[in-house]
């Protein structure tokens, strides 16, 4: 069994949240993000990776706040074992959609409930996490 390691981006964009729609394999909406790279034969360290799949999927450019945590609930993703780690912060630039790939949308960050049934993976968990810790 091979553990694929990622990292999944919480941002915020005109103070509105950055979602994506999948369009391909597993469709829905899901955070910006994406496995790590293997550098050299190293791990690709968290924010970098953090930076470079959310500026490939919605053209915007991060600047990284914090780390919400780490989730590695078995069977989070229906394609294999991933622990994702999660970053937040806020966006910058012009939205750009991957072609074929993703579409870039924005809300308000109070109305992540209403989308509930469609998120992909556990990006639900993860944005509901985030919340509750912006509320504190």
């Amino acid at each position: 069994m091979i553990i694929e390691y990622c990292s999944d981006v919480i941002a915020l964009y005109q103070n509105k949240l950055v979602l994506i729609e999948r369009l391909e394999t597993i469709k829905g909406i899901a955070l910006p993000g994406g496995r790590r790279d293997l550098i050299d034969g190293e791990l690709e360290d968290v924010a970098s990776c953090a930076i470079r799949e959310f500026q490939e999927e919605t053209g915007l450019t991060l600047i990284i706040g914090g780390e919400l945590g780490t989730y590695d609930k078995p069977g989070r993703d229906p394609r294999g074992p991933k622990i994702s780690d999660t970053v937040y912060g806020r966006a910058y630039g012009t939205i750009k959609d991957e072609p074929g790939k993703t579409k870039v949308f924005t809300i308000e960050p109070e109305g992540f409930h209403r989308y509930k049934g469609l998120f992909v993976f556990d990006h639900y968990d993860m944005v509901k996490d985030w919340y509750k810790e912006c509320k504190k």
